[in-house]
């Protein structure tokens, strides 16, 4: 289903987006660079942060590519529709003024969230808590973020009769990307993911508890999109001050969870360590990318195959251990 819809909203994208190419080479060359560099740099943070090891390959192209073309493609359809039911409610005036605090948080959130609750259920193996949650949330708005940009970045040029060129473009990543992309979407749909995660850790059948942590974080994403799209505090230093505040709170509840996370594997994989007759600091040396790199390095190289694959089945077994743990504690 995942590749079905992605196909199918791509041909959506690359239909809309051809007339502008080929009018507009250039822009549409420029456009697409700097959105593939910020993909790429992207795509490799967000992997980066992972504790311990970053998430596969394969669900990570997943959830790029849900941002990139699902959720992007249908965002185009459904905030049209919901624009104009605002419209009709409230006038074409209150439409133009809110429509964008309105449509924006509901259709796209809740687009990414559904993108990221089908890889969750495809890829329960990559999805199994709120860590896992958080990165590939990032990941699926990191590519409606990609897009969206490039869009803009477009339409900042054929919006002025194909005047500026390339310089427009450059001028709106410096916009859209240094000042104020630090808190858009791969921010909230962090928080969105995070709330999968939690559902997901409880085996789908979470505690009301979980369940209202989980709308929590939902509302708190639909929250802060709409605070993005407000008409106040407009113009990109305001809008940047804006999206620095969301970088804040998305960043706090990462390091809440990353601690948490830490705490927990760290535990299971001492004892994991001590299962395969290997002492405490040798165990914990395991949890840090730097020093698995650093075990193989020391090691002969008729040994290191060896090491890596033990090394992986440490890691593995001590992150089902550390997330059957938070399933049964809660923690």
């Amino acid at each position: 289903m995942i590749g079905v819809v992605c196909l199918f909203t791509f041909g959506s994208l690359a239909y809309r987006m051809f007339g502008v190419a080929v009018a507009f080479p250039a822009v549409w060359v420029s456009a697409f660079l700097v959105s593939a560099a910020v993909l790429v740099f992207g795509y490799w943070l967000l992997r980066r942060i992972r504790p311990v090891r970053a998430p596969g390959t394969a669900v990570s192209l997943v959830a790029v590519a849900w941002g990139l073309f699902a959720a992007t493609g249908l965002a185009l359809f459904a905030n049209v529709a919901l624009d104009a039911i605002l419209a009709k409610a409230a006038g074409p005036q209150a439409s133009d003024l809110w429509g964008a605090a309105v449509s924006g948080p509901v259709d796209e959130e809740i687009l990414k969230l559904a993108g990221i609750v089908l890889i969750a259920v495809a890829f329960p193996y990559a999805v199994r808590g709120p860590v896992d949650g958080f990165i590939i949330g990032a990941l699926v708005g990191l590519g409606f973020q990609v897009m969206e940009n490039l869009f803009m970045a477009v339409q900042e040029v054929t919006g002025h009769g194909g005047l500026g060129g390339v310089e427009v473009v450059v001028q709106s990543a410096i916009a859209r990307v240094l000042i104020t992309g630090w808190g858009t979407h791969w921010a909230l749909s962090a928080l969105t993911g995070t709330a999968v995660g939690l559902i997901a850790a409880k085996g789908w059948r979470p505690p009301p508890r979980t369940v209202s942590a989980a709308l929590l974080l939902v509302a708190l994403a639909l929250g802060m999109h709409s605070f993005i799209n407000l008409p106040i505090l407009q113009g990109t230093g305001a809008t940047g001050f804006k999206a620095l505040v969301n970088f804040v709170i998305v960043m706090t509840l990462y390091f809440t969870l990353r601690r948490a996370y830490l705490r927990r594997f760290r535990d299971a994989l001492v004892l994991a360590g001590e299962e395969s007759g290997m002492d405490r600091d040798a165990s914990l040396a395991q949890a840090r990318r730097s020093g698995r790199r650093r075990a193989l390095r020391q090691a002969s190289t008729a040994d290191r195959a060896a090491l890596g694959t033990e090394q992986e089945r440490l890691v593995g077994e001590a992150e089902s251990r550390a997330f059957e743990r938070a399933a049964h504690t809660g923690g």
